[in-house]
This record gives C-alpha cells, structure tokens and sequence, in this order.
C-alpha cells in the first residue's frame, strides 16, 4: 500500500509531547519495515527540518541524522513547477494541500494521512487520520 504523509505525521512521529505521537510512531514503523510505502514532499522535510530545529540550535546536529535515516525508510518526491502549476490551478482553500495531493496522485498512492481536518483535496484522493489508518491497518493485518 503506498500512502502520502502529511508534514504533521512526521511532526507526531517525533515529537513525544505531540498528542498523535503513537500513531506517527506506528505509521514510520509500518514504512520501516516495508508493510507501506511511505511518500512525503521535500518541502515536507524542509519544513519540518525548520520546526525541528527552531529554537533548539542543539537539534541542528541531530538533523543530519534524521534526515538520513528518514530517507532510508520514506519515497521523496520533489515539488516540481508541473506541481505548483497544477495545484495553483484546482486548489480551494488550502495551496499546500493542493501541492500535496498532486504530488500523491502523481505517485499513484492510496490515500492521504493528515491530523488537517480540512485538507483541501482537489483530486478527490481519501483522506484518513492517523488514528483512523493504524486502527483499519492493524485490524486487516493483526
């Protein structure tokens, strides 16, 4: 199964204080361990390098790390023009999200997961919480 990954998955993912941390913890774990294929933006690894290391100037030497061992476990598209083209030209309300989705029907994924209540979904691709996809992946795959 290939999903696309929200900023905010990976966000609960390393964040313990986070209140989804659990399920980004799950979901990482699944894609670690090859039961899906994980798909993230590099604009969503540049913006959580920011908020990872905002404030925190030690985490800076932690980054290097992170993102080496996120690339061994996640697919990185990058956002291309054709992308904010065509996210530009069918997004409602949320320009990101639009970027998101195109890149997640570009890579012929599944669905989204997103803690974003009102993802903007302009290709119509599913969109499920993390709590949501852990609970149905476990429950198909015990």
């Amino acid at each position: 199964m290939r999903v696309f990954l929200d900023t905010n998955i990976l966000l609960d993912a390393l964040e313990t204080s986070r209140e989804r941390h659990r399920y980004g913890q799950a979901i990482l774990g699944l894609a670690a361990r090859g039961m899906i294929e994980a798909v993230v933006s590099a604009q969503s690894l540049v913006d959580l390098a920011y908020i990872y290391t905002k404030g925190n100037k030690a985490r800076l030497q932690e980054l290097r790390t992170l993102l080496s061992r996120l690339d061994d476990i996640l697919t990185i598209r990058d956002t291309s023009r054709r992308s904010l083209l065509l996210a530009a030209n069918h997004f409602t309300d949320d320009f990101e999200d639009a970027v998101h989705s195109v890149i997640a029907v570009d890579t012929a994924c599944e669905l989204i997961i997103t803690n974003d209540k009102h993802f903007d979904k302009p290709f119509g691709l599913p969109v499920v919480s993390p709590d949501a996809f852990c609970q149905d992946f476990f429950k198909e795959n015990p």
